[in-house]
């Protein structure tokens, strides 16, 4: 995820410009259609990059605490 940081970037403010869409009532307007797709749109964001929203830039560091090695068997 951090490794392509301007892609997620792009569609965390895809996310905040829908979730702010939803709160103002903006989707009502809409025809059902497309305010049915964008709620779809919304709730996948949600899904992948709910824990990120609010990060706006890419961190300095990264720590990883606790990774278990891959066992293949």
């Amino acid at each position: 995820m951090l490794t392509n940081f301007p892609t997620i970037e792009t569609r965390l403010h895809k996310f905040r410009d829908l979730r702010t869409e939803q709160k103002t009532g903006g989707l009502n307007r809409l025809p059902k259609r497309d305010a049915t797709m964008l709620k779809k749109q919304l709730s996948r964001l949600q899904t992948y990059l709910g824990r990120i929203k609010y990060m706006t830039r890419l961190l300095d560091i990264v720590i990883i605490v606790d990774q278990q090695e891959e066992y293949t068997t």
